[in-house]
Order: structure tokens, then sequence, then C-alpha cells
């Protein structure tokens, strides 16, 4: 179990993904279609989803979320809901906290799944599940783990230790994994996530999972924020983010948390009023370099919730744009005031937009 330095992977990245068509002009922007606003998962009463990956094949939309398994009771479950023409017929618990002891025996949230070949413990999964777990009843001393399985739907095989680490158990630490293949049908991923201790930072890391017993990485690439809006106009960071992959635009794709957050008192503080899709030059972001182009936001004009946060991205497999002319956003809402019980109010939501 042990990690070794990769070292050229990710100089490579930028060709690798690259390959396979010549880049259109980056001139594309979001243009939502209201008509498209709809609800996509509603919990049932005492219970929360928020954090969507989706991934759609087709035939089937899956969807993994942070979801409670019991009434009313704030502790985090990865759940499963799996979609066909456009009716849930199953949402159910995952993949949980491990045992008293183990890196992630309080929560696991944040999921992020990709395809492709994982050689673990003498066999080898078509699937895997980047995660954050943590293990003390706090929001600390987050680290990202991974999972894996040979089928969408499980069961997940946990790999024992965190792939990115965080020592301090009195921070926010490392979490919210989102993972694009780099080379389809390998173990080859770029691994996006946040980091929170004196200020909070986004970073990737390009990871080699083909085998597990001799897995290996880059250095971490701190992400640019040149370009980001907040709500109020102001320069914005990244967090709460999942990222696509758009092949012939040569761009990735983000949705993410805006900021400020409302003022301590107003409930719920904690949670922003909308999120924003922009986008980057693939070469730029491996590299650690250039800005963001804003494509488009989810706010209250567009949805009528007053707040739209912990949004993800409708993906293929690789963790690419589910679609080349259009983005489809799955964001969780909730209610704001006094009287609002806003965790409990959590349900999932989409609205899809044309990209030019």
């Amino acid at each position: 179990m042990t990690r070794r330095p990769m070292t050229t992977l990710a100089v490579a990245a930028a060709a690798v993904l690259a390959l396979g068509g010549a880049a259109t002009p980056a001139g594309a922007d979001v243009r939502w279609d209201p008509e498209s606003l709809h609800l996509v998962y509603d919990p049932p009463a005492g219970f929360y989803s928020y954090a969507p990956s989706v991934v759609d094949d087709g035939v089937t939309t899956w969807i993994w979320t942070c979801h409670n398994d019991e009434f009313r009771r704030i502790k985090d479950h990865i759940y499963l809901t799996e979609i066909v023409d456009g009716e849930v017929v199953s949402s159910r618990s995952v993949l949980q906290a491990g045992p008293a002891g183990a890196w992630d025996s309080f929560h696991v949230c944040d999921p992020s799944v990709v395809r492709g070949r994982f050689g673990y413990a003498g066999h080898t999964y078509g699937y895997a599940m980047f995660y954050l777990g943590n293990d003390v009843d706090a929001s600390a001393h987050n680290q990202v783990g991974v999972a894996f399985a040979d089928h969408p739907a499980g069961p997940w095989v946990k790999y024992p230790d965190p792939l990115v680490t965080f020592d301090r158990v009195d921070q926010w630490g490392v979490g919210q994994p989102s993972a694009v293949s780099l080379v389809p049908g390998t173990g080859r991923v770029v691994l996006f996530y946040t980091r929170g201790d004196t200020s909070t930072r986004a970073y990737h890391q390009v990871l080699d999972l083909s085998r597990m017993e001799r897995w290996r990485t880059s250095d971490p690439v701190l992400l640019p924020t040149t370009g980001l809006t907040g709500h109020d106009g102001g320069p914005d960071w990244l967090n709460g983010y999942d990222v696509a992959y758009d092949r012939g635009r040569q761009r990735f794709y983000v949705v993410r948390e805006q900021h400020p957050y409302p003022p301590e008192g107003e409930n719920p503080w904690w949670i922003g009023p909308s999120v924003q899709v922009a986008s980057i030059d693939v070469d730029d972001a491996l590299r650690g370099r250039g800005s963001w182009r804003v494509e488009a936001n989810v706010d209250a004009a567009l949805t009528g919730f007053p707040r739209n946060h912990n949004a993800g991205l409708r993906r293929t497999w690789d963790g690419r744009l589910a679609e080349a002319r259009s983005v489809e956003v799955v964001f969780t809402d909730s209610c704001s005031g006094p009287a609002c019980d806003s965790l409990f109010e959590y349900d999932l939501w989409s609205v899809t937009g044309s990209l030019r």
C-alpha cells in the first residue's frame, strides 16, 4: 500500500486529453431553458440529499449523493438514486462510514464516480468512487479516499487508506473530490478537490490507480481563480464544485458555490444563494494558470429558490459533459428564514442550458 511519485504524467496530461479531435472555437456560453427546471429527487421527510455525482448512460440516470440513513439524524452515507424514464426506481445507501478507528469512521460524503480499470487485491474493477471521509463528529479532519466496484450499483470495496491526506483535526481538511478519466479505459484520472485550512483553495492531482499496490500520483497543482465572480460581482474562489471535460472545446466546465455566504444569524448562513457555471482551457487548468470564463449562474431569478447550492454536472462515465451542445446542472435547493429547517429541506433539482 505504497504511494509513489508520478512526475511525468501531469506534464503530459494536456496532450493526452487533447487526443481525438481538433478544438472548436472557445466562444461557448450557457443559455438556460427555464422550462427545463424540474424536481429530480425529493427524499422522504426527515431525510436530506445533496452534493450529487450524476452519470447518464442513455438508459439510467445514476445519482450518488450525501444522504442521511436514519430519520432526522445528521450522519452522512453515500446513497445511489437510480432514475429511469424520469421516475425514481431505487434510492439506497451504498457506502457507509468505516469501523471505529478508520479514517472515515464518521461521515462519508461528496462522491464522484468514473469508469476505468482499477486493480486492487488481485481483481480489476470497472468503477471508482472518490469520496470525502472523516473520523470526528465535526466539519474537520476531512480526507479523500476511493472505493471500487464491478457495477455502478456496487457493492463498493474501499481502499483502506485515504489518497489525499490531511493531518490536523482542528481544520476542515481536504475533500469535495471530482474525478475525470484521463485516458478512458485505464486507471488514470485527474482528481480535483478542495483544501481548507487557513484559507480555501482548489487543487488537482493526476492519479494512476491501475495497480493499487503501487499507485502513483503527481504533485498537487493549485487551480487558478482569476475570472470567477461571486453573486455580489466581486472576485471569488473555488470550493463545493464539480468538474466535467468538454472534448470538442478542450475545456473543463465547473459548477461551483458562489460567495459570499450570508452573515451569521441569517438562517442558513452556511450555504450561499447561487452556484456558477464557468469554464477554462484544459491545458491552462492542468498547468495551474489562465483564467476562468463565467458561463452562467443558477440563482433565485432562475429557480425561485432562495438557496441554490451543492451542485453537480450531468456527465458520462468518463467525466465528460453528457451532451456536446448543452449543460445540465443538478443542484440542491433550500429554504431560508427564521423558521427554515434547512438541512431537511434539501432535495435535488435540475436545469439545462444550451452551449453556443
